[in-house]
């Protein structure tokens, strides 16, 4: 539990550190060609692939957004055509993403916190003939809304289409089996619990180097040089190996599915308050509300920080709607879900009473 000085970090990211974790940003850095620093790559590969069902594993300076780069840039030498879902703001930047790399592809398009219909999916891809790969967030972090991945994947099996998966807000935080995934990505921080600064690209096969991509992007060329062709952070890389220990510990995930479920109905008790991702048919560690007209949600997460809880409300696409989110990433407990909860109630009286002017936004049910 927080305090002023030391809030609880609900936030999606950068998410609360353990301490050892912390400390190891502070030691002098080792040569990324040393025999140490391989001994706790190679290691903290064998412990990434065996918790998700991956093969392989690329990891690259840089940010969650990186690796997706690697991915698209991977799946466009193929040139084949494929399918992006999107039902929010990381969606839209798969799509954004592909097209500036020029891919040949269709959408799939859901309002935000709307759950995909595989049906509607399915119907798609056997509408477009030629589709080869499908690419979605498994997380929608802007919402919450969590995919089926297991029922995506069972499609890629049945069409015989290369699954491809942005899992920056899963891997950690919720169950993740990539035996049947291409491709996926993530990232150093958020649910594996370090700093941000490694891009992390899962394969089920080793892919070979091709000239058509550039060298920084591409896969093969990682492979080819051992995993390791340009200089990487020592402290970055063993503070991740350090923060696996503890966000891929077995009951972890069941910990932070309580918690969410605790989360939901708590919130869901409060009139006035709306649930963005409510309709999701899979239990999300992210929840997305919009306050009570009259009320912002800037000023609501300013307010709840002063109580003790942090929470994200200062990315662009919450202010547009007028949204706050809290995120289950880090180590938390009962406590932590209820020192929010009550931080929310006071916020929301205060405001309330101070009946709050904001700006107009765009209206969003659940």
């Amino acid at each position: 539990m927080g305090t002023n000085s030391c809030p609880v970090n609900l936030t999606t990211g950068p998410i609360a550190i353990p301490q050892d974790v912390q400390e190891i940003f502070g030691r002098l850095p080792v040569s990324h060609r040393s025999d140490e620093f391989i001994a706790v790559f190679k290691k903290l590969q064998l412990k990434l692939c065996k918790a998700t069902g991956a093969k392989h594993v690329v990891f690259m300076t840089g940010s969650g957004t990186l690796a997706n780069e690697a991915m698209i840039a991977r799946i466009k030498i193929g040139g084949q055509h494929g399918l992006i879902l999107t039902n929010g703001e990381f969606g839209n930047r798969l799509i954004s993403q592909a097209e500036r790399q020029g891919l040949s592809f269709e959408t799939v398009e859901k309002e935000w916190g709307e759950p995909y219909e595989i049906s509607e999916i399915e119907a798609k891809i056997k509408n477009a003939p030629g589709v080869s790969w499908l690419m979605f967030t498994h997380c929608e972090s802007s919402s919450g809304c969590i995919a089926d991945m297991t029922a995506l994947t069972a499609l890629g099996i049945k069409y015989g289409i290369k699954i491809c998966v942005d899992a920056m807000s899963t891997i950690g935080n919720i169950p993740l089996n990539l035996k049947d995934v291409y491709i996926a990505t993530c990232s150093s921080g958020k649910g594996l619990g370090s700093l941000a600064g490694i891009g992390i690209v899962f394969t089920q096969k080793e892919l070979l180097p091709d000239e058509r991509i550039p060298k920084y992007l591409d896969l093969g060329y990682y492979f080819s040089c051992n995993g390791i062709p340009f200089t990487i952070s020592s402290n970055l890389i063993m503070a991740l190996d350090k923060a696996v220990d503890y966000s891929l510990k077995e009951g972890r995930t069941r910990q932070i599915e309580k918690l969410s479920e605790l989360l939901l109905s708590k919130v869901c008790e409060i009139k006035g308050l709306q649930v963005l991702n409510k309709k999701s048919r899979i239990l999300s560690h992210i929840i997305t509300i919009i306050p009570p007209t009259g009320i912002d949600a800037v000023q609501l997460g300013e307010r709840i920080k002063i109580l003790g809880v942090e929470t994200s409300f200062n990315s662009g696409y919450l202010k547009e709607r007028n949204q706050l989110q809290i995120a289950i990433m880090g180590q938390h407990d009962e406590e932590d879900i209820l020192a929010f909860v009550s931080g929310l109630k006071v916020a929301l009286k205060e405001l309330g009473s101070a009946k709050t002017i904001t700006s107009p936004r765009r209206a969003f049910t659940s």
